[in-house]
């Protein structure tokens, strides 16, 4: 049996993942450090590059340069391959483990045109690029310029894919909740169906929402909604998808999971919104329905029948009294419960 990735999520969402950067960055003037141990070159190359525009920072050895790109990482290097304490190309490679040099753009400069072992050894220590020094000016101002197009387009790259991802992210996220939506169970649920993966469909409903509402205003209903939410997440199994699925209900896919601890999952979730700290000015006590349906000894079921005999499950929780568990046990062929409480409302 083929089996697909999971694409949704499996764990919370967080609200930060969904705060999306509306421009892409913004050019802004360069900063490069020259590090040469030849005085004369390097104040030539820091003034024929500063009248291109860019801000200079100068090193006459390779000693503090880790620190110095750790403390102030510069948009490029200019790195003297011959220093006078360590090499320019195992500074380069040390430069290149560091997490924030990754985009930095390292040239390597050499007094002579190097040979193809020298030009080796410098671009798999982690070089972009070579300039033989001190005579083609017009050249370095090139080079330099090339290399922080790059960088920047590498930029504006790494913008675009987290938009991307972010994106994603914010169309299988509730905002209020910082859970899973109801488009994202839906998907996880339908995948390990496909599949046919043992799982439970935990139906969970806020008892009396519309009374808290109704008394504490609608403020108050989205702070019980979003602290029965956090007690949710906090008993849902990495491997596992919570969801707000309307309203003031909740949805837990727990996949692999049998009926034997069907009971002892939905009784985690009520005990948890038992606990709940009171919230200043609200309801005293918050609790939860549930309802739970699984697949182990129905064969291929679809969604929709799942989710209905959750649901029924759910509204014999109601109707039994509140704050419990009901478990659907309906035996193999037996008609499925009739669709559509769900959007309803609860009694």
């Amino acid at each position: 049996m083929t089996r697909r990735l999971r694409e949704p999520p499996a764990r919370p969402f967080s609200r930060k993942e969904v705060d999306l950067e509306s421009t892409p960055p913004v050019e802004q003037a360069r900063r490069i450090l020259i590090v040469d141990d030849d005085t004369s070159r390097r104040e030539l190359f820091a003034r024929v590059l500063r009248s291109e525009g860019y801000e200079i920072d100068t090193l006459a050895d390779g000693t503090d340069l880790l620190t110095r790109v750790r403390d102030n990482p510069p948009d490029l290097v200019l790195l003297d391959v011959m220093l006078p304490t360590v090499s320019g190309f195992e500074l380069c490679g040390d430069l290149r483990m560091m997490d924030d040099a990754r985009l930095m753009p390292i040239i390597l400069l050499t007094a002579a045109f190097p040979d193809e072992q020298s030009v080796v050894r410098g671009l798999l220590s982690g070089a972009d690029d070579y300039i033989v020094t001190p005579s083609r000016l017009d050249e370095l101002r090139a080079r330099v310029r090339v290399q922080l197009r790059n960088r920047r387009d590498r930029e504006r790259l790494q913008w675009a894919r987290r938009q991307g991802a972010t994106l994603r992210s914010a169309a299988f996220s509730d905002a209020l909740t910082g859970l899973a939506n109801r488009r994202a169970a839906d998907r996880t649920l339908d995948e390990a169906l496909q599949n046919q993966e043992r799982v439970l469909a935990v139906s969970i409903d806020i008892d009396h929402f519309k009374s808290i509402n109704d008394g504490f205003g609608h403020a108050m209903g989205d702070r019980v909604l979003a602290e029965v939410a956090k007690a949710i997440a906090s008993r849902t199994r990495a491997a596992d998808l919570a969801a707000r699925y309307g309203g003031e209900e909740f949805l837990v896919v727990a996949r692999g999971a049998s009926l034997e601890v069907a009971t002892r999952i939905g009784e985690r979730y009520c005990d948890a919104v038992r606990a709940m700290k009171a919230i200043d000015a609200g309801p005293c006590r918050v609790t939860i329905s549930v309802g739970i349906a699984g697949t182990e000894g129905l064969g291929p079921t679809s969604r929709p029948a799942l989710l209905a005999r959750a649901d029924s499950a759910l509204y014999q929780a109601k109707s039994a009294g509140r704050d419990r568990v009901v478990v659907d046990e309906h035996p193999v062929g037996s008609p499925t419960p009739e669709a559509g409480r769900r959007d309803r409302g609860r009694p």
